[in-house]
């Protein structure tokens, strides 16, 4: 019998011992790994080590076939089911590494207005959005930009009520608008109130300001005016209390 022969036959004996006994071969292994894992480890490192060409060439052919696909796959659940917590931990580190990048990037994105932008604007896959509609709605937003910027830089506006341009001071503060402004401009807002106030059959007692909101300064005849009318109210007053005494 010759040399090739006999490891022929060693081979088809170990396959069938092997075969015969599948459990008990798991087993031993099973328990010789638990009982040696910083040994089990190193052998691992150092044979990636030493074949790192022979590991990516083979996983490059396996990732053409179906089976390795499969294998691949089947791997990768197995080692995500024994290791939770550590790939649960991988996972947090990779974007914690990951959010600033992908922040700088989105921000360029939206300042540059690439097509990936401007598909999610419209909310729809980048591939499915046809360059023409990417190239209208890209237009469209430069066209908003630059209105938002002459916005941004104005000093008067119109007032949605006398429609008359006023200056920014001449309306109220509103920070639900975009320039922080109300859309009626002071004097249109207090008579607003004054025409609630009579429809209610309430009476309106509007600020001392002037159009700019500003505390208006009394002149000296409307000074001397107040003073008498309180004068006389006063007057009134001590007059009904003494009668109200007399006939008590």
């Amino acid at each position: 019998m010759t040399d090739a022969e006999k490891k022929a036959l060693k081979a088809a004996h170990n396959k069938k011992y092997r075969d015969a006994n599948k459990e008990l071969i798991a087993a031993n292994q099973k328990k010789y790994r638990e009982a040696n894992k910083e040994l089990v480890r190193e052998r691992k490192r150092a044979y990636r080590e030493v074949n790192k060409e022979r590991i990516a060439a083979k996983k490059a052919a396996d990732a053409k076939t179906e089976r390795g696909r499969k294998l691949d796959k089947l791997r990768g659940e197995r080692y995500r089911t024994t290791h939770a917590e550590r790939v649960r931990e991988l996972h947090q580190k990779s974007r914690d590494k990951r959010a600033p990048i992908a922040k700088q990037e989105a921000k360029q994105r939206r300042v540059e207005l690439r097509d990936s932008y401007v598909a999610q604007i419209l909310r729809m896959p980048t591939d499915l959005v046809p360059p023409e509609v990417i190239e209208a709605e890209r237009i469209r937003l430069k066209i908003k930009r630059k209105v938002q910027e002459l916005d941004n830089d104005r000093t008067e506006k119109k007032c949605s009520t006398c429609r008359e341009y006023k200056p920014l001071i001449s309306f109220g503060r509103n920070h639900g608008t975009k320039d922080g402004r109300s859309y009626e401009c002071r004097l249109c807002n207090r008579e607003r109130k004054r025409r609630d106030a009579l429809l209610k059959g309430l009476t309106f007692n509007p600020r001392n300001r002037d159009e700019f909101g500003r505390r208006r300064k009394h002149t000296p005849e409307e000074l001397k005016a107040t003073k008498n009318a309180r004068a006389r109210e006063v007057y009134a007053r001590n007059k009904q209390r003494k009668n109200y005494e007399a006939h008590k």
